[in-house]
């Protein structure tokens, strides 16, 4: 008998996803999160950029701020 199967599910090496992005077994939980449009999570981090006074260098600070609050707030955190 082949262990092949439970030693794959064990693995923390991170495996590829189609579109070039990585996941490891602790991001797994993620994939669970309520689901929130790219476009929600735009609008929330467009309004991070024009709050901070449009200075620029922060999109992706921006980005994943609003799509961890917009998250929380679709679980009702």
């Amino acid at each position: 008998m082949s262990q092949t199967g439970s030693q794959s599910s064990s693995n923390s090496a991170p495996s590829k996803r189609p579109n070039g992005a990585q996941s490891t077994g602790a991001a797994s939980h993620r994939m669970a999160a309520p689901s929130v449009s790219e476009e929600a999570i735009a609008r929330r981090a467009y309004q991070k950029f024009i709050a901070r006074g449009s200075s620029d260098g922060s999109a992706e600070d921006d980005w994943a701020a609003a799509e961890r609050e917009l998250i929380a707030e679709a679980r009702g955190e």
